[in-house]
């Protein structure tokens, strides 16, 4: 009997030694990882978008450079993703350090301020107009509206690492053309997003199992990325990314030195947000300012 369990144990060891050494065959290179951000925000040949929208919890934190000053926040954010024929829009709302809204149908961007009751309404009509499009004059709106077509906007290389702590793929972006306000962006990319478009699974990843085999096929060593822990009073988010979005952060430095890194959790795709949903309506007794030509985002 001993020598039977024995054997059945030997057994298992063996098809489990032989899946996970089959498993580690599987290559996840750079162009994997770009492919799955472009494929992911670019229209494929039947016309279809794989995601058309998201809404997420995000976390922010802003470290300037000169006195090492450190800024943090959260709130909701909601994304319209621009396609050949439409253009991208968006919808920040801040909870903390103050309430605040920045909220733009590609027409008009809104910045509210409650407790101020002030928004600057700004026109941005140009900007996010293909025909007067400049990507120098306008980088942040390229980066948000060329997401699938980051390799033609930026030279791209794994960051030092290459990995973050939870084993996710750190992509540095470097502008192909000098940017006004921007030195370098890096991307953390889902894992799992990448395997599931490497092997064409295209089931949610997003329970513990397949978060374990995960980690196991990718091995990631320890590096200097890390997730900022909350500030106090902040609560920690929960819940997984949704398949197939991948980007999971953000950081975008400038070229004193100063970033901005924004990471996304608790990721909602393709809930039909409509147009209506990035209007801003001005609450009564709100003082409107518009800023002049000269003094508009860019």
């Amino acid at each position: 009997m001993k020598t039977r369990i024995v054997l059945f144990v030997t057994l298992l060891l063996s098809a489990f030694t032989f899946n996970a050494n089959a498993a580690q065959q599987i290559h996840i290179g750079l162009n994997d990882v770009i492919g799955t951000v472009e494929k992911t925000f670019k229209t494929d040949s039947r016309g279809n978008l794989p995601v058309s929208d998201f809404v997420a919890d995000f976390f922010q934190r802003t470290i300037i450079k000169k006195g090492g000053r450190e800024m943090r926040g959260d709130g909701v954010v909601s994304v319209r993703v621009a396609t050949a024929g439409t253009p991208l829009m968006f919808r920040f709302q801040y909870y903390r350090p103050v309430e605040q809204e920045i909220v733009s149908d590609a027409r008009t961007l809104w910045i509210y301020h409650p407790e101020n009751r002030e928004v600057i309404q700004s026109d941005v009509s140009s900007a996010f107009n293909r025909q007067g499009f400049d990507p120098d004059r306008d980088h942040a709106v390229n980066f948000l509206q060329g997401l699938g077509r980051i390799s033609k906007d930026f030279h791209i290389n794994f960051a030092s690492g290459m990995y973050d702590s939870a084993g996710n793929y750190v992509l540095e972006l470097n502008p192909r053309r000098s940017m006004l306000n921007t030195r370098r962006i890096l991307l953390v990319v889902s894992r799992t997003s990448v395997l599931s478009n490497k092997t064409g699974d295209s089931q949610p990843n997003d329970s513990a199992a397949a978060d374990s085999k995960s980690r196991e096929l990718h091995s990631p060593p320890r590096s200097p990325f890390r997730t900022p822990e909350p500030f106090a009073g902040m609560p920690a988010f929960g819940g997984t990314t949704s398949d197939p979005f991948p980007l999971l952060s953000t950081t975008v430095e400038d070229q004193e030195g100063n970033s901005t890194t924004m990471e996304f959790t608790n990721i909602k795709t393709n809930t039909n947000l409509s147009e209506m949903d990035f209007s801003f309506m001005i609450p009564p007794g709100v003082q409107v300012v518009k800023p002049s030509e000269s003094n508009q985002p860019r």
